[in-house]
């Protein structure tokens, strides 16, 4: 498994206050205040001549009826256009528009918006010359809150798949989590088993250190991410533990971990918590222990540029076959490098008759970046 170790190009993100905005009846305001303004600067209403009386009265009117046409597509359109009712949908609009039209003439006669040469006109004046433009200012209404009503949909849906995402992204992490523990339980329950089976004096020390180690998965591991010394800290623990299973003369040499790190790095960076464990299990778990001079070699390495290296190699126990059935180690890992790094890793794996190694390369943040990453996910 290789990816490209380039950064996730991320959307960009609205202000969380601009997302609770009503934005698309904000916009409908601001046009209907626009007009209002507009023509009252003007003082000229559709027709000259000039409209000075009534002339707010006539804008408050004319604004609830436009925004009763508005507001009626707008209720239309999930219970009718949604679900595909479209004769029905298309019915009520008619209606609706016809009626808008109507209710704009008969104010506009009643409030003597036409005059000519200062004489009223009459009703049938007022349909004949107003009724095409009144049904043209309709139609744009009803396409203004159509297109308004799509793209607030549109968005409210992007921001709902999203929240999904983020949700089913932190049960799928909590869930590899949870099956760390019983994994790892279950490994080092069977090491000190086959202690127990030889009547070795080391067993009480191997309850000890797993009482440790547990200590760490219980209450550190909690954290989406622990600074990198306490990773290491719990890779020694893990690697005292081992030691237990080999001769005390040879287990130093036997088990060789080397950690090159730049001044203060182990504090200024963090990770994922037992993010490196499953590699170091698999070792012990499937490795040759009468293997010599080494049993496994880990190598952990932090370069300027933020790229860790971890490095696991050991030799190939007799018929051993690399996360045989029921293992999750390897799994696991690769599921949640992929979730948490998503093309920011590497994790190559080598296997032969004699050697099994695995590299894993990780591009870390500091932790302030690490933190701001772990907030966005709650």
């Amino acid at each position: 498994m290789s990816l490209s170790s380039s950064a996730a190009r991320r959307p960009f993100a609205w202000p969380a206050l601009l997302k609770r905005l009503p934005w698309p009846h904000l916009v409908w305001l601001g046009l209907l205040l626009y007009f209002d303004i507009q023509l009252r600067l003007l003082r000229v209403g559709p027709f000259l001549p000039m409209l000075e009386d009534n002339f707010w009265l006539n804008a408050f009117l004319t604004d609830v009826l436009d925004s009763g046409l508005f507001y009626l597509n707008w209720l239309l359109m999930p219970r009718l256009f949604v679900r595909t009712r479209l004769p029905a949908y298309f019915l009520v609009l008619g209606l609706g528009l016809a009626a808008f039209a109507a209710l704009r003439i008969g104010l506009s006669y009643a409030l003597e918006e036409v005059k000519i040469q200062g004489v009223p006109q009459t009703l049938a004046y007022y349909v004949q010359v107003l009724q095409a433009y009144y049904l043209l200012l309709g139609g744009q209404i009803v396409l203004l809150s159509f297109f308004l009503r799509l793209a607030g949909d549109y968005l409210r849906e992007r921001e709902d798949r999203r929240e999904l995402e983020k949700q089913h992204l932190r049960t799928e992490l909590a869930l590899l989590k949870t099956q760390l523990h019983p994994h790892f339980l279950f490994n080092t329950l069977n090491n000190i088993y086959s202690l127990t089976l030889n009547c070795s004096p080391q067993a009480p020390e191997a309850v000890l250190r797993l009482s440790e180690l547990m200590r760490y998965q219980l209450y550190d591991s909690a954290d989406d991410t622990v600074p990198l010394a306490r990773e290491i800290s719990h890779l020694q623990s893990f690697l005292t533990l081992q030691h237990l299973r080999l001769p005390p003369d040879e287990a130093d040499e036997a088990i060789q971990f080397s950690i090159l790190l730049p001044p203060g790095a182990e504090y200024a960076y963090q990770l994922p918590p037992m993010l490196l464990l499953p590699l170091v299990e698999n070792a012990f778990k499937h490795g040759d222990l009468t293997a010599r001079p080494h049993v496994v070699r880990l190598t952990l390495h932090l370069t300027e540029d933020s790229q860790l290296h971890f490095s696991v190699r050991n030799r190939q126990a007799p018929h051993a076959t690399p996360e045989a059935p029921g293992g999750v180690g390897l799994a696991n890992l690769r599921r949640r490098l992929a979730l948490l790094y998503p093309r920011q890793h590497d994790l190559v794996v080598v296997a032969n008759a004699e050697e099994y190694s695995v590299r894993m390369t990780l591009h870390l943040a500091r932790q302030e970046s690490r933190r701001r990453t772990a907030e966005s996910l709650r």
